[in-house]
């Protein structure tokens, strides 16, 4: 089969087409960077460079024409600081790209679509007491994306969302993933972290369940996936070992972060600013026990285990090494 991946030199895009072409697929791709020189993807993936927000719908279908399924992994960053109200930016660069893309995807023949979406909206279905919604611009946006996604579902046409949690891995030449709470991390010495609990996944088995939804699943539905549950203590600790630093992790005072976090928002606020994820809000859903059961992501979809510590570890050591590269500390 013939894949065609928006966002392809992004993290997940990246590594689900050097998945699609182990299993044998053609891999189409567009993304806004150029891609990493001299490797599998370089040499065996039909790629352009663009932005779909700037391209024509008539470009995007020849682009699109041929490929019996779409992979949309294209989205803002949920820790994306922008001009206030931030709900319209996620809107504009999550929601309204989406719809976009699968009108034109049905309209150039396309089979099948995965949507990657993210865990957020999951919990803020099964925690509704925290109003995850209401409270943080980037997951109000993104149940907004996946119900837009749906919509379009239909026999002909299954749309399939895959809500991710917390995503773990590298790729050549990019800025790794969570490079910029680590570096945050590194600069102030501060490794405490929440009381709660956090799926995680790395992104060897996202790529899987991409591929494992192309080729087992046969109607559209919503998946959350995950490759176990971690402590967010768990977590900081393999990232100090991932920075040879002796694990030692305590838990956040309440008081000190939440001053901490609005005098940040008072900041942003002055600023005309607003942060996709309200830094006080989100204490109440870090303190809790957020579980996504990694058997449906091994059995629905194929995806096996894998090794998230060292691709924390891993995940660490290159964010240093980026930032110093490119002489951020």
């Amino acid at each position: 089969m013939k894949a065609f991946i928006v966002g392809g030199t992004g993290l997940i895009g990246y590594n689900v087409s050097l998945e699609l072409l182990a299993r044998g697929h053609e891999v189409k791709s567009l993304g806004l960077t150029p891609p990493p020189k001299g490797d599998i993807f370089a040499n065996q993936v039909d790629y352009t460079q663009g932005n779909i927000e700037q391209m024509s719908d008539h470009e995007l279908i020849d682009l699109i024409k041929g490929c019996d399924w779409l992979l949309y992994a294209c989205s803002s960053n949920a820790l994306d600081i922008v001009k206030a109200p931030a709900i319209e930016y996620f809107k504009v660069h999550n929601v309204f790209p989406t719809e976009r893309i699968l009108r034109l995807a049905q309209d150039a023949g396309v089979k099948k679509v995965v949507i990657i979406s993210n865990a957020y909206v999951y919990f803020n279905s099964i925690m509704a007491d925290l109003r995850l919604e209401k409270w943080h611009p980037f997951i109000r946006a993104t149940y907004d994306q996946e119900n837009a996604a749906r919509r379009f579902n239909m026999t002909a046409f299954p749309v399939i969302v895959l809500q991710t949690p917390q995503i773990w891995g590298t790729m050549p030449v990019r800025r790794p993933l969570h490079c910029d709470e680590i570096l945050e991390m590194y600069r102030t010495s501060d490794y405490s972290a929440f009381k709660g609990t956090i799926p995680v996944i790395t992104v060897k088995q996202v790529a899987q369940a991409v591929c494992g939804a192309f080729e087992k699943l046969t109607r559209g539905e919503t998946i959350a996936i995950s490759g176990d549950n971690y402590t967010y203590k768990q977590i900081n600790e393999r990232i100090m070992e991932g920075l040879n630093m002796k694990p030692y992790v305590r838990y956040k005072c309440w008081l000190k972060y939440k001053i901490h976090e609005r005098l940040k928002m008072r900041y942003l606020k002055k600023s005309g600013l607003e942060a996709g994820i309200n830094g006080v809000k989100i204490y109440s859903f870090k303190k809790r026990k957020a579980y996504i059961d990694p058997k449906i992501a091994y059995k629905k979809l194929g995806v096996l285990p894998d090794d998230i510590d060292a691709a924390i570890r891993t995940s660490a050591a290159r964010s240093i090494e980026f930032a110093k590269e490119h002489k951020e500390i």
